[in-house]
């Protein structure tokens, strides 16, 4: 069974401009009006995204954070409606909503709200929500709540830890938060290019030559990580495991529509399909092929998408 954490989940309100016209601008004297050629709305949040893929994916999958409002209500209610089990817990406020602008040549801006302030009695219900849950592998992925310290993740990872030693921990969040977890050695964590380079302090980007992306890894796993999975967007993903094993696929051509939850895409299919036959090199082909479908799309794709992907792998 699959757990899902999102502090700090959002309403994503995905805005479609018309070609090449990505956000005019005005000025006080001559505002400019920016119409939009098509509109949705859909729960989102990268733990939310990763729980939908998996799902997707006919796993079986709960999701649990932290939800407010009359927007929270829709997140539980559309989350429910792809068959995921709803373990959110409400709390004061309202959830945030994320606009997502692109003009659907590549070009993206995004504007995203800061959402409720989360207590220390939130994240003490939330860890009691956690541990009574009969999952094996928790994701914790996103960022965390505006005001929430940074050893936020940690806290509540020794918490379960405690409580579940054997619990296994794949991680996609940020800077310190990701770094005060390594001691917990989590079996995953996925950065990108940016935030690896951000968090080895290596010069990357998603084209620098594969031994240096390959060396910035590493620094990871001497820090605790189990294996490091790098998204590296058109260019495609790496894998270092803590074997020393290093593995690379490359990017695949397309017309990418929109980039948003590509990376959870990745993220979703590697662990599902790596449980599926514990082959790395299939998962981590599988992932990139997954994530591709993803930025091919308009928002996350879909069941058919994915599993075309996972038959061709299989």
């Amino acid at each position: 069974m699959y757990l899902t954490l999102t502090l700090n989940p959002s309403i994503d309100h995905y805005v479609r401009l018309p070609e090449g016209q990505l956000l005019l601008t005005g000025s006080p004297e001559a505002p400019s009006v920016n119409r939009a050629s098509a509109e949705s709305f859909e729960a989102g949040g990268k733990g939310i995204n990763v729980a939908k893929i998996l799902r997707r994916l006919s796993a079986d999958v709960e999701a649990t954070g932290f939800t407010a409002g009359f927007t929270g209500s829709e997140i539980i209610r559309d989350i429910e409606a792809e068959g995921i089990v709803s373990r959110f817990i409400e709390v004061h406020g309202l959830t945030r909503i994320n606009t997502k602008i692109t003009d659907g040549t590549g070009v993206e801006t995004e504007i995203n709200g800061t959402g409720p302030s989360i207590t220390p009695s939130d994240i003490s219900r939330l860890i009691s929500v956690i541990n009574g849950s009969c999952c094996d592998t928790l994701f914790i992925s996103g960022s965390l709540p505006s005001g929430t310290p940074a050893d936020t993740y940690s806290l509540i990872v020794s918490a379960v830890r405690q409580s579940n030693p054997d619990i296994r921990l794949v991680l996609d969040c940020e800077g310190e938060a990701l770094l005060k977890c390594l001691p917990s050695k989590p079996f995953l964590i996925k950065p990108n290019a940016h935030e690896l380079s951000a968090l080895t302090g290596i010069e990357l980007t998603t084209s620098s030559p594969l031994p240096v992306i390959r060396d910035a890894a590493a620094k990871l796993i001497q820090r605790g990580a189990q294996n490091v999975l790098v998204s590296l967007g058109s260019s495609g993903a790496c894998l270092l495991t803590g074997d020393g094993v290093f593995l690379s696929a490359s990017g695949i051509n397309g017309d990418v529509i929109s980039t948003i939850g590509a990376g959870d895409t990745m993220l979703a299919s590697f662990i599902y399909m790596l449980d599926r036959d514990n082959n790395y090199r299939r998962a981590l082909d599988c992932a990139n092929g997954c994530a591709a479908k993803a930025a091919f799309s308009q928002g996350l794709p879909d069941a058919e998408a994915l599993k075309a992907v996972i038959k061709e792998f299989s």
